[in-house]
């Protein structure tokens, strides 16, 4: 059998061109498309006084995703130093922003954790923990986001004069939806029939597309177990550590999720930040769908769409580039430094790793050829 593509520093970082090239081309033409005569008369509002405070919340968001990976490493039993909580966590980020659908955040730091001495079902149990936290923080915020939403321009241009009952008979379409969509993906016969979907033409055959389906599914169900399994231990010996990653999480992601919010307050455009974190969210969520680096520009096209609810059209480009900047483009920059720094330095960072360099990284993903 034809082995997986490996992962290493030179492939990331033809990927990581691939997604600023694809992120540059999106970026222009939302400049081209939205840039106006007003847009200087807008710009003049801009208080450069929030520049210090948009960095101070992503270092601060760096900070807590390193945190949640010093603790949760510790409640499992394996003493891990803040310096390599930190190198773990920021590599994972620089490998999600610089690889299709993330699957390279998965891979660094699974490695890495694997380096600073922790088995890999141990690593896959911590990370489906976290992502475990990340659901349930963003679940508790997504009601009080809708109720907003109804109240904000974007959702009145869609809803003449939105109620209560539109949002009873939006939340009751978004259960019935991941309801119908969990007892599908149950199903034995929906994967018989995707299974010979997949196996019906000759590039499915070519590319093993059934044989990839079973191994997504058995991965699926291995991280569904791990997570329930984990979750289940650190609630019963470890209760402290989960809600003190809860609330790291609550830290993380609302620093994040104020960069919109804060660079439209420094252009004189303040907004509900609520159901900005929804909107940012489904926005990372299909950005991990698109299988390209960084969303391949979708984020920057998807967002030129929704920004007119919120923000004066002539603003909408200059909203775009600067948001990326902090939430995409400092990652690949501040987690690709951190990367490159940690495996030229491997050992001084994790003193019980092999002697040899870290040049690649294993992966059961197989990851797409670049050119």
């Amino acid at each position: 059998m034809k082995r997986a593509p490996s992962l290493n520093q030179g492939r990331l970082l033809r990927y990581v061109r691939q997604g600023v090239a694809l992120g540059a081309v999106a970026t222009a033409l939302v400049l081209v498309f939205t840039t106006g005569d007003d847009t200087w008369e807008h710009l003049r509002d801009f208080s450069p006084v929030y520049l210090p405070v948009l960095f101070a919340m992503v270092f601060t968001a760096w900070a807590c995703n390193g945190g949640r990976v010093w603790l949760m490493c510790r409640a499992m039993g394996h003493p891990l130093r803040y310096r390599q909580a930190i190198a773990v966590s920021l590599s994972t980020e620089f490998g999600i922003a610089a690889t299709p659908a993330g699957v390279g955040g998965t891979v660094i730091r699974l490695t890495l954790l694997r380096q600073a001495g922790l088995p890999y079902v141990t690593s896959g149990s911590l990370l489906a923990t976290d992502a475990a936290v990340d659901v349930v923080f963003f679940t508790l915020l997504s009601p009080f986001a809708i109720y907003l939403l109804l109240h904000n321009g974007l959702l009145r241009a869609l809803i003449h004069e939105p109620s209560e009952a539109h949002a009873l008979v939006g939340l009751g379409l978004i259960v019935a939806l991941v309801g119908g969509t969990v007892l599908l993906l149950r199903s034995e016969l929906f994967h018989r029939g995707v299974a010979w979907l997949l196996g019906a033409t000759e590039f499915g055959r070519r590319r093993r597309l059934p044989a990839r389906h079973r191994h997504l599914r058995t991965a699926v169900r291995r991280s569904l177990r791990r997570m329930g399994g984990s979750l289940a231990f650190l609630w019963r010996e470890r209760k402290s550590a989960l809600l003190l990653n809860l609330g790291l999480a609550s830290i993380q992601w609302c620093c994040r999720y104020m960069i919109l919010p804060v660079i439209l307050l420094s252009l004189n455009t303040p907004v509900n930040p609520l159901p900005l974190f929804l909107v940012q969210g489904v926005l990372f969520a299909l950005s991990l769908l698109v299988v390209a680096p960084g969303g391949g520009g979708s984020v920057e096209l998807l967002t030129a769409l929704i920004l007119p609810g919120f923000v004066n059209p002539g603003l909408i480009g200059v909203v775009v580039v600067v948001w990326r900047f902090f939430t995409y483009h400092l990652y690949l920059l501040g987690g690709g430094s951190v990367f490159f720094y940690t495996c030229q330095r491997l050992h001084r960072i994790f003193p019980t790793a092999q002697r040899e360099r870290l040049e690649e990284f294993s992966s059961s993903e197989e990851l797409p050829e670049t050119r």
